[in-house]
């Protein structure tokens, strides 16, 4: 199959699709665009294992083939516990919650034009997490640092 012509918008409006059609967790979006000649986007998610790790990858590669494009590089696939898909100017990340945890990517690149998650955020429960928690939650939101699309 020839490749589509696909623009830095619609390779990652594919790739959120397929994460989330394999149900990946805590989907961001990235934007680079302007920041880093690396990408125009990183798409981070996580799996709740190696094995679901592995399916999110293959979901974004499948939706992706389906568009006529093959990843330009694919690393960590057999240990699958981050595994990188790069499509150039769109690049996944599929990680563990461990992983996540300890790169904390969307940190690393807080100074990138914006963050979307995909997503609607888990409930907090204010007795366990503390009013602090909450505090920050909504000086975040009401500062636009949080970006949430229903």
């Amino acid at each position: 199959m020839k490749p589509e012509n696909l623009t830095a918008d619609q390779k990652h409006a594919l790739i959120v699709e397929g994460a989330s059609d394999k149900k990946a967790n805590y989907i961001t979006t990235i934007d680079l665009r302007g920041k880093t000649l690396i990408a125009d986007y990183f798409v981070t998610c996580v799996g709740t294992s190696n094995i679901h790790i592995r399916a999110v990858a293959d979901g974004i590669m499948e939706i992706m083939e389906k568009h006529g494009h093959r990843p330009e590089t694919l690393e960590g696939y057999s240990e699958a516990s981050w595994i990188l898909v790069s499509y150039g100017d769109v690049i996944a990340h599929v990680m563990s919650e461990t992983q996540r945890e300890y790169y904390k990517l969307e940190s690393l690149w807080s100074g990138a034009i914006g963050q979307t998650a995909h997503e609607e955020p888990e409930q907090i429960d204010e007795e366990a997490t503390g009013h602090e928690a909450l505090e920050e939650a909504h000086i975040l939101e009401s500062a636009g640092a949080v970006d949430i699309m229903p």
